[in-house]
């Protein structure tokens, strides 16, 4: 199903370059403040809807022994008519990996969902190449992982038992305040 996913969301994405108006390049400042660096980019496919794939990275966050990585592809619809402009509904599907590890317990494991995302996007500064974004929504992940616990009387030691967990969890999903800048290639696909 992931696969699928993305090879329709790939594929979207380049037949319609052509037709794109705007390429952005984008990061979520909150995701910042939860030391987990991110990077996106999004493009315009028609006058009312939008493609993005936003790639999330996490080491260390608020103080633990945590690695985890994720893509979240998304499709948007402006109301506005404007893409990129007001606002906007999204709906977008997300995978990653995680491993995190304190003091008794270490979780290894890997994360899907779907979501719904709305926000409002607001231009700014000169020849309006540069965007505020305010965007939150919420979704579905389902988990798979592995959990070890370390005995009580050695800390320094794991216990080689493992115990698996999965579930769903319903959640606040793709919370954030992203900035854009919007990459002037208006010229150069109207030369393709």
């Amino acid at each position: 199903m992931r696969r699928l996913f993305m090879t329709i969301m790939i594929s979207l994405s380049v037949v319609e370059v052509a037709n794109a108006q705007m390429l952005a390049l984008k990061t979520n400042a909150l995701n910042y403040a939860a030391f987990a660096p991110n990077i996106g980019a999004e493009l315009v496919t028609s006058g009312k809807t939008s493609v993005s794939l936003e790639a999330v990275g996490a080491f260390h966050s608020f103080g633990t022994n945590l690695k985890a990585f994720g893509l979240i592809p998304e499709v948007r619809y402006w109301f506005h008519g404007r893409p990129m402009t007001r606002e906007f509904i999204g709906l977008s599907v997300m995978g990653g990996t995680y491993n995190m590890r304190n003091n008794h317990k270490t979780f290894k494991g890997n994360v899907g969902g779907f979501g719904v995302t709305f926000g409002y996007s607001w231009r700014l500064g000169h020849k309006e190449r540069w965007t505020m974004e305010a965007h939150a929504g919420l979704g579905f992940a389902r988990y798979n992982q592995h959990v070890r616990y370390a005995p009580e009387f050695n800390e320094s030691e794991w216990t080689d038992k493992r115990f698996k967990e999965h579930g769903w969890v319903f959640m606040p999903y793709k919370l954030g305040l992203s900035f854009s800048y919007i990459l002037p290639t208006e010229k150069v696909l109207k030369n393709l």
